[in-house]
């Protein structure tokens, strides 16, 4: 059964917001001009702006299963798939 998609619950930002500043503070360890560690700043102002959690592209929500893999994630799995065949096009 495919997850729904759904605004996120004030535990679940809360968990994903700690595994942002968990990942953020490695990857500045690891290289701090990694465009990753953009991307995770990214995340976490949209979280404090009340805005995480929606794909740019499509507007719906994405699914918690995601985020908690890729908690930086912009897209859902299905737009992510679009915009990275058009980036192989290119």
């Amino acid at each position: 059964m495919e997850a729904e998609r759904r605004p996120l619950r004030p535990e679940e930002l809360e968990r994903l917001k700690e595994l942002l500043l968990f990942r953020k503070q490695e990857v500045a360890r690891e290289d701090p001009q990694s465009p990753l560690l953009r991307e995770i700043e990214q995340a976490l102002l949209k979280l404090a702006r009340g805005e995480y959690g929606r794909c740019v592209d499509c507007g719906k929500w994405i699914r918690i299963q995601r985020l908690e893999t890729i908690p930086w994630a912009r897209r859902c799995r299905t737009c992510q798939e679009r915009w990275e065949m058009l980036q192989a096009v290119e």
